[in-house]
Formats: C-alpha cells, sequence, structure tokens
C-alpha cells in the first residue's frame, strides 16, 4: 500500500469498512458523473477538478463514481478505446487529487447492457470490435445502433476479455471498489441466442452478476456497486414503465446473488414512497438511493436515508447523465452556456446541491 493511500485512508476509513449509517457525519454523500462523450477524457479532467475543489468538497462529497466506459487507454484491448480517452497518468492525477481531498474515487463501466447509446446513435465499441458478442446475433446494421444491446451473459470468452478492462481501470484509479452498471438491460434470452434461447432470465442475469462479482470481490477483493433496476419486479411493485424495475422476468436474480453487493436504487420521478429500498434492505443488501435532476423526488431519497433505523442506507447519490463532464462541472461552477445546460447539467446540479445541503442538515 502507498504511504499517501494510508495516510488519506484514515479520513476515509467509514467508507472503506463500508459503514452503512446514514447520519450526517458518516453518509455516503456522492455524485454520479459521466466520463466519456465529447471531452471526454484528459481535456475533461481540469474542470471537474474545478467542480470538485470549488463545489462537491464545500458541500461534503466523499465519494465520486466516475462513469469512464471505453473512454480510457486500454493497453490490453487497444482495439476498444475511444479517441477521447483518459490515459494512466490521467487516472492516476485524479484519483490522487479526489484522495487528498477525503473524496473515495469509485470507477464504473457498464457491464452486459448498454453496449449502445440510441440517444447517439451509437455502437460501443466492444461489440463493433467483437459482434460475436451480441445477445442477438447478425442484427441489421440499421438496427443496431437503434437498440440498446447487451452481450451475451453466457459467451465463454466475453468475460476474460471484461476482467482485463477491469483490472486496469481499477489499477489506474487505484481502487477498492467498483461499479457495474447493469442497468435498463432489456434483452435476455434472444431466441436468436444459441446459447441464451428458452433459459430463464433471472439465471441470466445472476449469471452475469455472480461472474462479476467472483472477479471483482473474490479475486480483487474489492466492493462490487451495481445499479439495482433488473432486480426488481416492475408489476409487483406497480413501478414505472420497465426502466426502473424489469419487466424482462429478471427481478428473481435478486435471491441468486451475493447480498454483499451494493445496489444504487435509482428512481427519477417523485412517488410518494419507493418500495424498492425495502426490497432491497428486506434481502440483506446495502443500499444507495439515487435521483436525478427532479429536486422533489431527491428530496425525498434524502428524508428516506435521514429515518433509516436499519443501518442499510448509505446516503445520497446524485446522478448527472450529461454525456459531456466538462457541461456538467460547468453547471456546478456557475459557468456555460445556460442554453446548452438547461435541459440536463443544469437541473442536474441544482438538485444535487439541494439534496447534499438537506442531508448534512440535522
Amino acid at each position: 500500500m502507498k504511504p499517501s493511500f494510508l495516510k488519506t485512508s484514515l479520513v476515509l476509513l467509514p467508507l472503506l469498512l463500508g459503514a452503512a449509517t446514514s447520519t450526517a457525519d458518516t453518509a455516503w454523500r456522492g455524485v454520479h458523473v459521466m466520463a466519456w462523450g465529447s471531452a471526454g477524457g484528459n481535456e475533461g479532467l481540469p474542470v471537474l477538478k474545478r467542480a470538485i475543489e470549488e463545489v462537491l468538497r464545500p458541500l461534503g462529497v466523499n465519494v465520486l463514481i466516475y462513469e469512464v466506459g471505453y473512454n480510457f487507454a486500454f493497453d490490453t484491448h487497444p482495439d476498444l478505446r475511444f479517441d477521447d480517452m483518459i490515459t494512466q497518468e490521467g487516472a492516476h492525477d485524479l484519483a490522487r487529487f479526489c484522495r487528498e481531498r477525503g473524496i473515495r474515487l469509485i470507477p464504473q463501466f457498464n457491464c452486459l447492457g448498454h453496449q449502445s447509446w440510441v440517444n447517439g446513435d451509437m455502437v460501443f465499441p466492444l461489440m463493433t470490435v467483437h459482434p460475436e458478442f451480441e445477445e442477438i446475433p447478425d442484427l441489421p446494421e440499421e438496427k443496431r445502433a437503434k437498440t440498446l444491446m447487451n452481450w451475451c451473459p453466457l459467451h465463454p470468452d466475453v468475460y476474460p476479455l471484461i476482467f482485463d478492462l477491469i483490472d486496469e481501470i481499477t489499477e489506474a484509479f487505484e481502487a477498492d471498489a467498483f461499479h457495474v452498471g447493469m442497468d435498463e438491460i432489456l434483452t435476455f434470452a434472444s431466441p436468436k441466442c444459441p446459447r441464451c434461447a428458452g433459459k430463464d432470465p433471472a439465471e441470466l442475469m445472476a449469471h452475469a452478476v455472480n461472474e462479476l462479482h467472483g472477479h471483482i470481490v473474490g479475486k480483487r477483493g474489492m466492493t462490487m456497486l451495481m445499479w439495482g433496476d433488473r432486480l426488481l419486479d416492475k408489476k409487483a411493485l406497480n413501478m414505472g414503465d420497465g426502466w426502473e424495475a424489469s419487466d424482462k422476468g429478471t427481478a428473481g436474480a435478486i435471491d441468486r446473488i451475493p447480498k454483499d453487493i451494493i445496489i444504487c436504487d435509482w428512481h427519477y420521478s417523485a412517488q410518494e414512497s419507493y418500495p424498492s429500498i425495502d426490497v432491497f434492505i428486506d434481502k440483506g443488501f446495502r443500499v444507495w438511493p439515487a435521483s436525478w435532476k427532479n429536486e422533489t423526488a431527491g428530496l425525498h431519497m434524502v428524508e428516506r436515508a435521514k429515518a433509516d433505523t436499519t443501518g442499510k442506507i448509505l446516503g445520497y447519490l446524485g446522478t448527472s447523465w450529461v454525456v459531456h463532464p466538462g457541461h456538467f462541472a460547468q453547471a456546478l461552477l456557475g459557468e456555460g452556456d445556460p442554453e446548452t445546460l438547461k435541459d440536463r447539467a443544469a437541473p442536474a446540479a441544482k438538485t444535487l446541491k439541494t439534496c447534499l445541503k438537506a442531508l448534512a442538515s440535522p
């Protein structure tokens, strides 16, 4: 262990031990930032660091979920790089910057799902370089960028490759935890997949989670986080439209995966209650409630965390979902073009500030 990390580990000790109380002193006060897209490589780091120093740190942020994706200078698989890359040096620098300010940096790489970006008509490198991994093989080219793609959870060659990417990212960011994503996966047991056709979607989901857990937790000794929507039954919870809870038969996976996984339970609209939080707690998981740009929803999440008596709700996570990290940082700083920032970056930044202040209040 490096001396600098040992020194700052004392500051981060409650987080490193997985402290699960939601008091103002120990709560996980987190922000999720997308590091990919335009200006998603080293170019986006200076303004992000300014936002951390001038806004996030004073707000008490102590966890940064940094969604790296394919915007990383992979050495093991350089053909999977996006053009706007975070270099090894850039990753080390951001990790050190956060650590010195008492912020735990947790990198994220979307596993299984989100191998394309429908809104941007973009197919990500894994599916372009390795089309044999696709859950729906031989998808017509005109449909590939219009489909929320995922890899086949039973393909024997996909996990060794993904483990290479995870290892590179975690080592570069000197991370002790990793977020695997796994949200909004819409295709399971495709009849066109020679391995998955006819299989139980819940079993397929659990298989993917357990493969990743075996490497991240079992082999690397890190903490694993994931989004929770595919573990929830839309019909049973009368929730959403198939995005924030699953209508694809995957919810049964919740009973087939390790309980030391931290579940990031996201809901972006204001609701009278969020029963999913209790579902995860009752199943033995720790939960990190997450919201986006709806201030009322975020405050509901904060109040639920502050009222927790189980010790299972970690705190509050604010998400940005801005495919240009500089825009979200600008919104936090009160800079940038208001017209450009008005739909996502500005309301997400405002909600984050409001909710973190509420979490810190008595």
